[in-house]
């Protein structure tokens, strides 16, 4: 025998599980308003709307449809795996009439010429410097040991 509790336990988990069922199954309904809004429920349709029509969930494919789909999807990621490595090596030219730069050699490109720039400034700011009429060494010297420490970076980095 149940006590009274168990039975209430049961009693709402039965209901609750029968609710689930009803709910999963429950057809979707196209409500219009009579301002012509649209909207879609699954239960009643909200106040000051009506209901149009049911809405018909998609169908499930068939397994064959199902298999045919996986099939369809190896063969086509085959496709293009073959092709990725049949085109890997013609990759390196990325224009006609252009050549390829690998990416490491471009970063050494673009950082040369940052070194560059950098040397020149620093040269034209020492010049402009010099010319004033009240100038510090300790500026000057300031100013000399950068172009020393750049110089030095770009003789180590960008030439070979």
């Amino acid at each position: 025998m149940l006590f009274p509790t168990s039975r209430r336990l049961l009693l709402a988990s039965l209901t609750l599980v029968s609710a689930t069922g009803v709910c999963a199954q429950s057809a979707i309904t196209r409500c219009e308003g009579a301002d012509g809004r649209i909207s879609y429920s699954n239960a009643e349709c909200p106040p000051g709307t009506r209901a149009v029509r049911p809405v018909a969930p998609p169908a499930q494919p068939s397994p064959e449809a199902q298999q045919e789909a996986r099939e369809r999807a190896q063969r086509e990621k085959d496709l293009a795996t073959s092709l990725a490595a049949q085109r890997e090596p013609a990759a390196a030219p990325g224009r006609p009439g252009q050549a390829y730069v690998p990416v490491e050699e471009a970063r050494r490109a673009v950082d040369c010429a940052y070194l560059r720039a950098e040397i020149e400034s620093n040269r034209r700011l020492r010049n402009v410097l010099t010319t004033r009429r009240y100038y510090s060494t300790e500026d000057v010297e300031q100013m000399d040991a950068r172009d020393a420490e750049l110089s030095s970076d770009y003789r180590r980095f960008c030439t070979r």
